[in-house]
């Protein structure tokens, strides 16, 4: 489908198309339709290139995909509204501070399930994994990640994305058009801006029975989750999970913050092309992530037990002692041939994975003094220097 020449005007076309792909036209209750005009106002005023509006008309589309497959899985199958969502583990942080590592890691246990990728994009209940080959939902996700891939080679690198891996509550959460997603990925401050003034408590209960969906024929693994995203909400969070185990990363600021600019560099490059402007990047990530850990910080003295730190120095250094201090932390059982299991995973990661990427700080506008002065009483609580 040609993409409008006004993303303002786009809103049926996007519609059209969504239906078109997945073969149903009931996106259910309107209340994402706010967020998502208000995002096609502010790509209006977004630098994007020629190839980036596709891009974007693409990802779009694919939200709304998202949207329709779980109205259908949920009319398919009414008895996910009573399935339980117990104690889930739940990894957040502020990004690059080894969510990502540490998710995948743990998720080499059976006895735990996560979003894969393509459930995520296209949720229904999880076939047999043996099966997922033969699903064309999952073939079209491994092929959306080799054209990102084309597009931003150095993006795949900086952040591990596979169809059949477990992945973010995020590419869930976005069904509701209220998300992070769209402001880090993008260049709209209009949006960024409303976005600050919203709950989203509604995308969590709608997240919720995605997983209830998504879940419904393994009830008996418990749900490993992740999401950087998390800090922002885990009011939010505990509403629809009030057992939630949360495992919270840390690391100091004056590393992570100029890692996620250069990922957010590298991904907004794909829509805006020569036109991102890092040192936009830089002041608003800072702000953003500085307010989230005060809405962290508010959430955790209320519910203190439900927490376990995690600095990404030990982590890096010792992850099989990290794991164990976690399941000793939350009562779980890990199994010696799960161990060895991860061992194995760990000694698999690309060397580019284990050591990082490079980036420099004073690109995003981001100086030492300033971010230590920034966020000084979260490096002190937490002994990040």
């Amino acid at each position: 489908m040609e993409v409008p020449a006004r993303f303002g005007e786009a809103f049926d076309a996007l519609h059209a198309a969504a239906s078109a792909r997945a073969g149903a036209d009931d996106f259910g209750p309107p209340d994402y339709c706010q967020g998502l005009r208000l995002l096609l106002q502010a790509f209006d005023e977004a630098p994007f290139s020629a190839s980036g509006r596709r891009f974007a008309f693409g990802a779009l589309t694919g939200v709304l995909v998202a949207r329709l497959y779980a109205q259908s899985g949920w009319s398919r199958h009414p008895q996910y509204r009573s399935v339980a969502i117990r104690a889930p583990l739940v990894i957040t942080g502020i990004p690059r501070t080894g969510t990502t590592a540490l998710h995948k890691l743990l998720s080499v246990d059976p006895q735990f399930q996560g979003i894969e990728r393509w459930l995520a994009a296209t949720p229904m209940v999880r076939p047999p994994r043996g099966r997922w080959p033969e699903q064309p939902e999952y073939r079209a996700c491994v092929a959306g990640l080799q054209a990102v891939a084309e597009a931003a080679p150095a993006l795949l690198s900086m952040h591990d994305m596979t169809a059949d891996s477990v992945d973010e509550c995020l590419d869930v959460l976005q069904q509701s058009f209220v998300s992070n997603l769209f402001a880090s990925s993008y260049d709209v401050p209009r949006y960024s801006q409303w976005l600050l003034q919203q709950s989203e408590a509604p995308s969590y209960r709608r997240y919720a029975d995605v997983l209830r969906l998504i879940g419904l024929a393994d009830q008996d693994k418990r749900w490993l989750l992740k999401n950087p995203g998390h800090t922002w909400e885990l009011e939010s969070l505990f509403e629809v999970f009030p057992d939630a185990c949360v495992v919270q990363t840390h690391r100091t600021p004056l590393k992570a913050l100029p890692s996620l600019c250069s990922v957010l560099e590298v991904s907004r490059g794909i829509y805006h092309g020569a036109q991102v402007r890092p040192e936009r990047i830089g002041a608003a990530e800072a702000a953003k992530w500085r307010r989230a850990i005060d809405r962290a910080e508010a959430a955790r003295a209320r519910r203190p037990g439900r927490f376990f730190d995690v600095d990404h120095r030990r982590f890096h250094a010792d992850p099989i002692g990290v794991v164990r201090a976690i399941y000793r932390r939350f009562d779980l059982e890990l199994r010696e041939n799960v161990v060895g299991r991860m061992r194995d995973w760990l000694e698999q990661q690309p060397a580019e994975q284990k050591s990082g990427h490079r980036y420099m700080a004073a690109r995003f506008g981001l100086g030492e003094a300033q971010l230590r002065e920034q966020y000084a009483d979260y490096i002190e609580r937490y002994g990040l220097e």
